[in-house]
């Protein structure tokens, strides 16, 4: 591997880095589940989002993106949708069961493929993959070499920014040792999450 290859990865390692580290709605998610559910429970949703990056990630590096730009309509349409989900995950946490024995039917972390199908409508994995698909490849031959490098280095940066915001949400359970302290918590992350609406929807 030649060195602008070496560079374009270790560029591409600080943006995934930065892109999975900062706040937007997955990691808002995941420090609440958690706080509410344990580093444990919270696993399948840690892998359904690093599923969910990796197969959006490689559809548009098969041609998916070239269809945004043929047929703008639906960009608009995936907005649309993304902030109707976003807004039914808020009101998913702001209900949140509080009780000490949590037997509400809903009160459950995020499965696997929840996570996973919700990388298709969220903005910032999109975003984050667009840029990756096209500032962070080579062209002519080099091309798909780069991006499968590119596929590995996000989820090796994922991974652990994800369990970093898992863990902090952890280390808040010990404080939020009662149900009302526990729903102004869902509350706060509710908030959070109506609140990344407009960071991440340009």
């Amino acid at each position: 591997m030649d060195q602008s290859l070496w560079a374009l990865m270790i560029s591409a390692g600080i943006f995934g880095a930065t892109m999975t580290m900062t706040p937007g709605p997955n990691n808002i998610l995941l420090a609440q589940s958690g706080a509410n559910y344990g580093v444990k429970s919270t696993l399948p949703h840690i892998l359904g989002i690093r599923v969910g990056q990796t197969t959006l990630h490689v559809s548009i590096l098969l041609g998916l993106g070239a269809l945004f730009e043929s047929w703008p309509i639906f960009h608009q349409v995936l907005k649309y949708l993304s902030i109707a989900y976003l807004l039914f995950l808020a009101y998913r946490v702001a209900t949140s069961c509080v009780g000490d024995k949590q037997q509400d039917s809903d009160a459950r972390p995020m499965t696997l493929r929840e996570a996973a199908l919700f990388q298709w409508v969220n903005p910032k994995s999109w975003m984050a993959t667009i840029t990756l698909c096209s500032a962070f490849t080579l062209a002519g031959e080099a091309f798909w070499l780069s991006a499968i490098l590119g596929v590995i280095v996000f989820n090796l940066v994922g991974f652990p920014a994800s369990f970093t915001w898992v863990f902090l949400g952890a280390a808040i359970r010990k404080l939020l040792n009662s149900a009302k302290r526990r729903m102004h918590f869902n509350w706060l992350m509710a908030a959070l999450l109506v609140a990344s609406i407009p960071m991440v929807i340009k």
